[in-house]
């Protein structure tokens, strides 16, 4: 195996670590909560949730993080700012894990920031996400809601080579006037996580691992994916017939333990449904690599 010449450098975001060299720390998986289509959801306007399912599939994902010692955080998706509150809200209660606030809407994301603000618990939130499409409003709106924590995805629609990613953050590529990762220390995001921006299987997927191997050698920060993005646009796996769709389930492991295997400090693993195996093909991979890591 591997370890990095670049010191690694960790942040602790509501009691969970985040970054280390390969073999030396655990992956944090980070389940989607109240996604488009989720079950528990009953009434996205009026954010009803169907409170036993999701404290059932809350608390399932913890005992399988706690059993394991594989670190658990949330990706909660809200489409209002009333859901944002709501479901932040709900979620604080349930757990003390790491929360994401995930929206198509930047108005829906600060108002969730806002609300974590007036509850005390802005320590515990990362913003999802900031990249080369953010307004300069947006990356001003997490100081100002006393938000240090991000995703800094690095997706580059101009280059989706490993090198466009990396161009993206040192330097701004082709796109910005400066890198996403000064742009994120001007605007006080003391804790960025590096999202190398999983794309469709066709638009060469596999170019977000490279650059998570490159990224962490040049930086030493946390960095991960969502390569469970990717499955889903693989072409064998479109159009299965019932008999054949578990075949998803066993493909989407390989979305779980082929950034770890490149040194990914977190991953975006889906839904939470899936986190028992999910959890357990990530606790399998870290273990292994921590062994094969130890002579090092």
């Amino acid at each position: 195996m591997f370890k990095f010449q670049t010191e690694q450098k960790g942040f602790r975001i509501s009691g969970v670590d985040f970054g280390s060299q390969p073999g030396m720390g655990r992956s944090v998986m980070v389940a989607s909560i109240f996604y488009p289509g989720h079950s528990i959801v009953e009434d996205r306007l009026e954010c009803r949730v169907k409170m036993d399912e999701l404290r059932k599939r809350v608390t399932a994902c913890e005992e399988v993080s706690a059993s394991l010692g594989q670190p658990v955080a949330y990706m909660l998706y809200s489409e209002t700012e009333a859901a944002a509150r709501s479901y932040l809200e709900t979620m604080a209660e349930l757990t003390e894990a790491p929360l994401f606030l995930d929206s198509p809407r930047v108005e829906t994301k600060r108002a969730g920031m806002l609300a974590a603000a007036e509850m005390g618990i802005a320590e515990r939130i990362v913003y999802n996400s900031l990249s080369a499409g953010s307004s300069e409003e947006e990356w001003a709106s997490l100081q100002e809601c006393g938000v240090d924590s991000s995703v800094i995805l690095s997706f580059n629609p101009s280059d989706m080579s490993s090198k466009g990613r990396i161009y993206l953050l040192e330097d701004g590529g082709d796109l910005l006037r400066e890198g996403l990762l000064d742009k994120a220390e001007r605007h006080g995001v003391a804790r960025p996580l590096i999202d190398t921006a999983a794309t469709g299987f066709d638009q060469g997927a596999g170019a977000c691992l490279r650059a998570l191997l490159v990224a962490k050698a040049k930086w030493g920060l946390p960095c991960g994916c969502s390569l469970h993005n990717s499955v889903e646009t693989w072409a064998p796996l479109q159009n299965l017939d019932d008999e054949k769709k578990a075949l998803f389930r066993y493909v989407d492991l390989a979305a779980v333990t082929l950034p770890i295997a490149a040194g990914a400090d977190f991953v975006m693993f889906g839904p939470v449904e899936s986190a028992s195996r999910a959890l357990h093909a990530a606790a399998f991979s870290d273990g292994i690599i921590s062994q094969s890591t130890a002579e090092i």
